[in-house]
């Protein structure tokens, strides 16, 4: 089978939707499927330590539209492809519009949502929203099947937008759970390089330094809530503009910023951690909670996208309301530093659960199979 893959972002790029796209088109071709990717140049904007990948065509990006890509090439390629099947990745990016309208119907599409509800933390966002939701359900009239990451996200797809039921899937992000094993001797390193006292609390939290992901409220609950209390926070992803500035100045010499790290260093900042903080307010089924989790971490998190779905308040970590609270973001992670027991005990229930459910190569022929559903 060929399956052409079109995400708006792809690697080198960084991100839950490229790592997914990314596993996934692995996978494909380890069962023996052609694949390629056909995405936009912003791709190549990063700078980061991932290399461009040979099977894929990075477009032209033609103009933005508050940052989502308009690439007239990548309707051009797509619209002169040929596949079986076409994968495309959440309605709230143009190149997804773009692609649904150049696929010929005749042809099986099939659409993950990688968080049903977009971001809403401003006016202008919530506007934003309204006006496109025509253009969103235009991009689910035209699928064959659409994956949600969880079964809240298919309830509230359902409540949101006008899909068959019967249409919609609810198979989960996945990570594989083997490639996060690293020695004592390499945390040990990770620590040396960037200062980190072992015998000290580190929370650790991985996402782009945005607004919708909330890291200022977590740097204020560190620095406003918890100012005499010994621990670390680290905080690995890029930044920019007035909002990173913004929060560098909030942090004190507790807070770490590290702006991108190989996937080697990634295992060990999971490893050399206490609790695993995410704060974001629109996502799908984050990828790096789903990594904390298997570093036996316990996660307090916000129930964005399918993350209620995951996590049990209590048995898995601290689910905080969303929007989160600076106040109770600070009341989780000192609950968890100060008992340990109670914190080792989550982190191997987490682990447990990733494990179990989880599982990358069991999700990708959940993918697989319903790929052959639509043919």
């Amino acid at each position: 089978m060929e399956i052409i893959q079109v995400p708006h972002l792809y690697r080198p790029s960084i991100g839950g939707i490229e790592n997914y796209a990314y596993r996934l088109n692995n996978s494909l071709s380890d069962a023996g499927h052609t694949t390629e990717t056909i995405t936009t140049d912003l791709s190549l904007d990063g700078g980061g330590p991932l290399e461009k990948d040979p099977n894929t065509k990075y477009c032209a990006t033609t103009t933005t539209v508050y940052r989502n890509p308009v690439s007239i090439e990548l309707y051009r390629r797509v619209r002169q492809s040929t596949a079986d099947v076409y994968h495309l990745h959440s309605p709230w990016f143009l190149p997804t519009v773009e692609a649904a309208h150049a696929i010929s119907r005749e042809t099986p599409m099939i659409l993950t949502i990688h968080g049903v509800v977009p971001p809403r933390h401003s006016v202008r966002a919530r506007l934003l929203d309204k006006a496109y939701k025509p253009i969103a359900q235009y991009v689910l009239d035209c699928m064959d099947a659409v994956i949600v990451l969880g079964n809240s996200e298919k309830q509230s797809l359902l409540n949101r937008f006008n899909v068959p039921p019967g249409r919609v899937s609810v198979i989960p992000n996945g990570i594989r759970p083997k490639q996060y094993r690293v020695s004592e001797t390499d945390v040990e390193a990770f620590n040396r390089k960037y200062g980190l006292d072992p015998a000290t609390p580190t929370i650790l939290s991985v996402c782009r330094l945005v607004p919708v992901k909330k890291p200022d409220v977590l740097v204020d609950a560190i620095t406003t809530h918890l100012p005499d209390v010994d621990l670390d926070l680290v905080l690995i992803g890029s930044g920019d503009g007035e909002f990173f500035e913004t929060l560098t100045d909030r942090a004190d010499d507790r807070v770490t910023f590290l702006s991108t790290v190989d996937f080697d260093e990634l295992q060990c900042a999971y490893h050399s951690s206490d609790v695993f903080a995410f704060t974001g307010t629109s996502e799908g089924l984050s990828t790096v909670v789903l990594e904390a989790m298997n570093a036996s971490l316990p996660i307090v998190s916000t129930s964005a996208g399918a993350l209620s779905d995951v996590i049990t308040h209590g048995n898995n970590g601290w689910l905080l309301t969303t929007p989160p609270d600076a106040t109770e973001v600070a009341d989780a992670i000192q609950f968890y530093i100060s008992n340990p027991d109670r914190r080792q005990a989550v982190g191997r229930r987490n682990r447990a659960l990733v494990e179990s459910s989880f599982d990358w190569e069991e999700i990708a022929a959940r993918i697989e199979d319903l790929y052959q559903e639509v043919v």
